[in-house]
């Protein structure tokens, strides 16, 4: 299928792929490009952004007054669990939400992507 017996890169193959869906767009009207060529903004990542923040302190907070009813009901102290684990629940999802916001969710661990991890820290040195 090569010429010379040479097998084509998967770089290669992945650049044609993005250049055809590209120009594939372009011509259909679905892209297009703002005056300096770099994508437009859809106005639609705000929104997603914002959904995001509220099913995170929706979430956090149901999960709490689940497992505060749950506990209320097979210990019989109703509704002392319950108020506790809402302020948890709601604790739980205000600490998912600042994460979010600072950029914490995106990385591995509890720092934001891209920093170096401080020398020494579990016994392993930093690779790039």
């Amino acid at each position: 299928m090569t010429e010379g017996g040479e097998k084509p890169s998967s770089d290669d193959f992945d650049a044609r792929l993005r250049a055809a869906k590209t120009a594939h767009e372009e011509r259909s009207g679905r892209r297009r490009k703002s005056a300096d060529g770099s994508e437009p903004k859809t106005g639609m990542e705000g929104l997603g952004f914002a959904l995001r923040v509220g099913t995170e302190l929706v979430t956090a907070t149901a999960v709490g007054v689940a497992i505060g009813f749950g506990l209320d009901y097979w210990l019989g102290t109703k509704p002392w669990l319950m108020i506790l684990f809402v302020f948890l629940g709601g604790g739980a999802g205000v600490t998912n939400v600042y994460r979010l916001v600072s950029g914490m969710d995106s990385g591995v661990g509890w720092r934001r992507a891209g920093t170096k991890p401080p020398k020494g820290d579990d016994d392993t040195e930093y690779k790039e």
